[in-house]
């Protein structure tokens, strides 16, 4: 590992989650996310990590609604196709 970003000449510990920065046990600051350089970076993090997991939510909903919108179709087009059928025989 690195030297410390903000100590020079001693050995790195840990990176920050958020940035990389190297850190010595000295610097680092330990969350219940994960280790940083600062609690700038903490907050970064943090509100970064909500984003994240709010746009999965969201992803997850659409997909769902999607995913069911396209097999009413496939029912739709299916049936229409039998109906075809039928009246040819």
């Amino acid at each position: 590992m690195a030297e410390c970003f903000f100590h020079t000449g001693r050995p790195a510990v840990a990176r920050c989650k958020q940035c990389g920065r190297p850190l010595c046990s000295e610097c680092r600051i330990i969350k219940e996310d994960g280790i940083f350089c600062s609690l700038e970076c903490a907050e970064r993090f943090s509100v970064f990590a909500k984003r994240a997991e709010e746009l999965e939510a969201k992803r997850n909903k659409e997909s769902g609604t999607s995913g069911l919108i396209k097999f009413i179709i496939f029912l739709v087009i299916l049936f229409a196709i039998y109906l075809i059928i039928r009246r040819f025989l």
